[in-house]
């Protein structure tokens, strides 16, 4: 499945493309490249980073949506994350597992500790890319060197295991395309595998319009996300993410502890 995909974007997007140099370097190596372009140590020393994130999205039919929300993520450990919704929706993640309020009332089914921890994944992964590629669970299994529109670049493959995003479409090999020359991340996409294809058609593909430097680091500040067919060819289905980034401060144990896990720290205390 994987070479099959990295074998279809090549194909698609790719010229003079050769298997692998002499010289070549592991798949993970990739990923800390690209990491390090970022300011991946800067980012790592930040704290609490806060996210006020706008999506603005428009569908093949011309219809368009808004939905705004704001997110919370210690990038010391990028488990601890948080996002507040309209509606007094908190979904949140601290460790052992995630937990869910709605208006101050905790959703106590046996699920919500797994799917409030995928949902979070899938929501930030796009928002924090290139740093997110160190979330646990994501990896680099395997890479081709090639030419895109003249600049040598790797397309890699991140194959996500079950468990990491809330959507089984999501579920697949994503594809990483990265300038060989400065390590910038140009494009990262993936498309449903085969057995859910049926069920939805179609994939998408990122890229990072614009950034903005925080605490000496680079973070996305518009995020285009389009719809993909099986031929890689984009669709008019499309998705502006627009994110204003800030330091919120250091470890705050209020955003990411659950109220029974404050509770329980208090009584420590």
């Amino acid at each position: 499945m994987i070479r099959h995909v990295l074998s279809l974007l090549l194909s698609l997007i790719i010229v003079a493309a050769p298997t692998m140099a002499e010289d070549s370097i592991e798949p993970n190596e990739i990923i800390e490249r690209v990491v390090a372009a970022a300011g991946g140590e800067a980012f790592a020393k930040i704290g609490v980073l806060k996210l006020e994130v706008t999506q603005e999205e428009i569908r093949n039919d011309g219809t368009s949506s808004k939905e705004h929300f704001t997110a919370y993520i210690d990038t010391t450990n990028l488990e601890n994350q948080r996002i507040n919704y309209p509606g007094e929706l908190v979904v949140a993640h601290h460790g052992g597992g995630g937990w869910s309020t709605t208006a101050g009332v905790m959703d106590d089914r046996p699920q919500t500790t797994i799917r409030a921890e995928r949902a979070l994944n899938q929501t930030l992964f796009p928002l924090l890319l290139p740093h997110s590629l160190r979330m646990e669970g994501v990896r680099a299994s395997e890479y081709r060197e090639a030419t895109l529109n003249g600049r040598q670049v790797w397309a890699v493959a991140l194959p996500f295991a079950k468990g990491f995003f809330n959507s089984p479409v999501l579920t697949t090999s994503w594809l990483m395309v990265v300038d060989q020359q400065d390590a910038s991340l140009i494009t990262i996409e993936f498309f449903p595998s085969p057995e859910f294809r049926k069920v939805s058609p179609v994939g998408t593909r990122y890229r990072v319009l614009d950034y903005q430097e925080i605490g000496g680091a680079k973070v996305p500040e518009r995020i285009l996300a389009v719809g993909i067919n099986a031929r890689g060819e984009e669709s008019g289905h499309s998705r502006v993410t627009t994110i204003k980034a800030s330091i919120h401060g250091p470890w705050d144990p209020k955003l990411f502890l659950s109220p029974a896990q404050l509770e329980a720290l208090e009584k420590d205390e």
